[in-house]
């Protein structure tokens, strides 16, 4: 029934664009265990079981397979990428082996600060949370009560949603100042090192830009924004012995985290490349450097996979 029902989906797409498009979904973490810190995040053992079903029902290529088919036009229906975001090291313990027992590519794309360092911004900012004696403390007008992990869970994922917003500049100086209150507290390495991206390359997945420290672009001035691309691309370029093709705006919502001005941007530093978190399918018609990726909210995994197609065919 489900191929029936994708089958005729992709044929109603195909009359509607005169081509095939294709659907990007994005994920970030594939954690070993359920984490209130991450709720949104798939965990291993679920993830083998989505990408054997999606592998049964899809054709699922890399981006930059995807898209050469693309511009041979020759993308079959149903075609489906994989995508994810930062750079965490799940993604090379737990599902990368996945994709090679499966025989299929996926697409990577890297805050390299992450790497540099060993974690993000957000990643302090959480392990801070955890550890913490502080019962609360107060910021952006809210008081934050930290007694249990649901608490300090909370807390974390509301600051995470203000403070990414801002200038990189500003954000480093609220992360201080709720470091003074609650104490700062260093993260195990959770990010991929240079070695595991130079595998992940060799093995003909995508190793794409994703800014160097997170940042979302329309939240910097130009000059800064333009750096956190470069930085990004040239770390990767270090590591990887070329240059990327492929880039990923962060937060990624076209008309609020990225605009025009950085499409542009992407154009001038030779990005041939980049890809956003808007609803929809590519087809050769969508602009280059704002390629639409999505991740369905239906969770039971027909509802799921219709909604592939559903929404790339809008």
């Amino acid at each position: 029934m489900l191929h029936f029902g994708l089958s005729l989906l992709a044929f109603i797409n195909r009359i509607k664009h005169k081509e095939h498009p294709l659907a990007v979904l994005y994920f970030h973490r594939v954690v070993n265990e359920p984490s209130l810190f991450c709720p949104d995040d798939i965990t291993s053992a679920n993830f083998e079981v989505l990408l054997t079903k999606l592998n049964k029902y899809f054709k699922i290529f890399s981006l930059s397979q995807a898209l050469a088919l693309i511009e041979q036009g020759k993308l079959p229906p149903k075609a489906l990428v994989l995508s994810f975001d930062d750079g965490y090291a799940d993604n090379f313990d737990n599902a990368l082996p996945v994709f090679e027992k499966l025989g299929i590519k996926a697409s990577f794309f890297i805050a390299t600060k992450g790497t540099e360092r060993g974690y993000l911004w957000n990643d302090e900012l959480a392990e801070s949370l955890k550890n913490t004696m502080a019962t609360q403390f107060g910021l952006f007008d809210q008081s934050f009560v930290l007694n249990t992990e649901q608490e300090k869970a909370n807390a974390y994922l509301y600051l995470v949603n203000k403070i990414k917003f801002l200038a990189n500049q500003e954000r480093d100086d609220v992360l201080n100042a709720i470091y003074k209150k609650i104490g700062r507290f260093e993260p195990a390495r959770c990010m991929m090192k240079a070695q595991q991206l130079n595998k992940i390359a060799k093995l003909g997945h995508d190793v794409g830009a994703h800014t160097h420290s997170h940042s979302i672009l329309a939240m910097q001035n130009p000059e800064v924004a333009k750096q956190e691309v470069i930085g990004s691309v040239e770390y990767l370029t270090d590591i990887l012995g070329e240059a990327p093709s492929l880039f990923a705006y962060p937060n990624g919502w076209f008309g609020r985290d990225f605009k025009v001005e950085h499409q542009h941007m992407l154009n001038e530093l030779g990005i041939q490349y980049g890809v956003a978190t808007n609803d929809g399918g590519i087809t050769s018609k969508t602009s280059l450097t704002a390629l639409p990726r999505f991740m369905p909210h239906r969770k039971e995994f027909n509802q799921f996979c219709l909604s592939i197609l559903k929404i790339a065919g809008e």
